[in-house]
């Protein structure tokens, strides 16, 4: 029987895999399903959650899947709008992959690392779910459900990582990006959505939404006053790093 942490190696990830060194698990296995879709620099960070995994004798597992931008070609379209395919494809359905091939007798208990205290729509997350649909009937414990934010940091600082001041960057943008996220993205990053946009002919963000079409123009409206896009703030952000507005998080 293996203790299996899925893991993104973000906030949670990480006080879960120190939570499970400090309680003494046995057979622990942290999977990572790779989206394809991360931020400058994140495949670093998993790098240093694996090391920091296999020091504490767990097996660390990285596993790929199709990749955001052969999703969006696959479904013709970006993720949104009320439906948001983008987890079950990149995560859910991997991870689900890789559980049927290494526990085929279902022995396995599933680690996520879930807490009340993260949102309102987690304020009811269990301890247990004695057979998830989403998991072909294994058994799931959110070990962190009751955790506060200072607890779960607690357990962070514990494993020598620093709180990350965002949630993880292992999709950027995310479908569900805010104002914040939208003003850390890279040049590359804009880049790479803008190649994608105009490959399927679509944008990932809604236009109704920002008064913004397309991505460059979503950062733009992100990084000016509140209100939609105005034709013309490109001007205001054209210095780069001497911009006020230049700085990511």
């Amino acid at each position: 029987m293996s203790n299996v942490l899925s893991v993104s190696y973000g906030n949670e990830s990480i006080a879960m895999i120190q939570f499970a060194h400090e309680k003494g698990l046995k057979n622990v296995v942290t999977v990572y399903c790779d989206t394809g879709w991360s931020a400058p620099g994140w495949n670093d960070r998993v790098a240093q959650g694996e090391i920091l995994a296999r020091n504490y004798g767990f097996t660390s597992i990285r596993v790929q899947s199709m990749g955001m931008e052969e999703l969006v070609r696959m479904k013709k379209g970006f993720p949104g709008n009320g439906q948001q395919f983008c987890t079950a494809w990149l995560k859910g359905f991997p991870f689900l992959e890789w559980l049927e091939q290494h526990d085929p007798e279902l022995d396995s208990t599933v680690l996520i690392g879930k807490r009340r205290a993260e949102s309102e729509a987690r304020k009811d997350t269990p301890e247990f779910i004695e057979s998830s649909e989403y998991h072909g009937g294994r058994k799931i414990w959110h070990p962190l459900y009751l955790h506060s934010h200072e607890e779960r940091n607690e357990l962070i600082n514990r494993s020598g990582f620093e709180v990350l001041p965002y949630r993880s960057n292992e999709c950027s943008p995310c479908v569900n990006a805010n104002r914040a996220n939208f003003r850390a993205l890279s040049e590359q990053q804009i880049q790479r959505v803008e190649a994608l946009e105009a490959e399927i002919g679509q944008t990932m963000f809604r236009p109704k939404r920002f008064g913004a079409h397309g991505i460059r123009q979503v950062v733009m409206w992100a990084k000016y006053s509140p209100g939609q896009y105005k034709e013309g703030q490109e001007d205001l952000f054209s210095e780069g790093c001497g911009s006020p507005f230049g700085c990511e998080v």
